[in-house]
């Protein structure tokens, strides 16, 4: 958001040293005509006072040349008060600017901040050679920052760590449970087998989801044709969306692009993905795209349970649910993972109602990063 001008700290302080001389220079001004008047004012009394026991009139002449210079020296004195106004004004301003220079160096700094990049912390905010308050300021901030650095990076690593652990002992259930499957005929046992493969299958995906949100690597860019990136999405969830019957459907998809192909697939599937998830049985979802000279836009619709006004903020929180009416087949992650390829893609999310029934996401992507 642009900063206005009258909000910024230089342009109030520069403001108030204005009004300062401002008020100085009337004061000044005031004194001295207050002053001329009181010497005018005793002149006259004394000529009085000396004249008083004259018996003749007396007429006095005033040069006109004298009051002419007396207007001469006010304008004098006009532009000189001016021209100190202005020069103390820039002066001032130039001081300021002087003054508060490391704190743009200091808001600099903390926009290079990534907090999955380590060597960005290395000397973070610490400015030297500059005011006290400021060189406290910075020690602050890189002690915060370094802090919340290692929280992050202790969760972080707790969190993959377990998630791989947990790999192999959920694959060695998927194949237990093929094996009891080749085993037994009984109608009670397969239906059992089936509920206790689903859950498992459900468990490694949030292993798998768990991990892709805690992996961040530098992007890959290279040329994308939407049109073959949407058929792949199609081709992986086509038999997801026969269970639930859901209609899937492209139009006007052939855009190409540059960013990061498997991000970008990534972000539509799990999109594609949740709205089959969450549609009702028969229903559709259509993904269609536009384009201008900077942007694509991948519109993601659905005939599915809608999402309420109230939720519509929240919904990219991780492990955030709407409600249990949805049934339990996600976790909350899909979303989150969602919002973060967004970011690191450059692109937005934006949720709206698909009028009678469902839900509208707009991926708003750069044509080129």
């Amino acid at each position: 958001m642009k900063q206005k001008i009258y909000d910024s700290v230089v342009f109030k302080l520069i403001s108030a040293v204005v009004v300062i001389f401002i008020v100085m220079l009337l004061v000044s001004m005031y004194l001295i005509n207050r002053k001329q008047a009181m010497v005018i004012d005793t002149v006259i009394e004394d000529i009085n006072e000396n004249m008083g026991s004259m018996d003749r009139s007396m007429v006095l002449f005033v040069d006109t040349t004298k009051v002419q210079s007396n207007s001469d020296f006010t304008l004098y004195l006009i532009f000189v008060m001016s021209t100190v106004l202005i020069l103390g004004s820039i002066s001032f301003a130039f001081i300021i600017k002087k003054i508060l220079a490391p704190l743009k160096k200091l808001q600099k700094k903390l926009t290079h901040v990534d907090i999955d990049k380590p060597e960005s912390f290395e000397n973070l905010v610490v400015l030297d050679n500059t005011s006290s308050e400021i060189v406290e300021l910075s020690e602050a901030f890189d002690k915060m920052l370094k802090k919340i650095y290692a929280d992050y990076k202790r969760q972080k690593d707790f969190s993959s760590n377990v998630a791989h652990e947990l790999r192999t002992p959920i694959a060695v259930m998927k194949s237990q449970l093929d094996v009891f499957r080749q085993k037994t005929n009984d109608a009670d046992a397969r239906k059992l087998l089936r509920v206790l493969d689903s859950n498992v299958n459900k468990l490694g995906g949030l292993v798998d989801a768990i991990l892709s949100l805690r992996k961040k690597s530098d992007l890959k860019l290279d040329e994308v044709n939407l049109d073959i990136l949407v058929d792949e999405i199609i081709l992986d969830l086509e038999d997801k969306a026969e269970d639930k019957e859901v209609e899937l459907i492209t139009r006007d998809t052939n855009i190409n692009l540059v960013t990061d192909d498997s991000l970008l697939q990534r972000l539509v599937f799990n999109i594609v993905d949740n709205a089959i998830k969450y549609n009702k049985l028969g229903g559709r979802v259509e993904i269609s795209a536009k384009e201008d000279s900077d942007f694509v836009s991948i519109k993601i619709a659905d005939t599915g349970l809608g999402i309420p006004e109230a939720d519509k903020e929240r919904i990219f929180e991780l492990f955030y649910q709407i409600d249990s009416s949805r049934g339990q087949e996600g976790f909350g992650i899909g979303l989150s993972l969602s919002k973060t390829i967004a970011d690191m893609l450059g692109a937005k999310i934006e949720i709206s109602d698909n009028k009678p029934q469902g839900s509208i996401f707009t991926i708003n992507i750069p044509k080129s990063l």
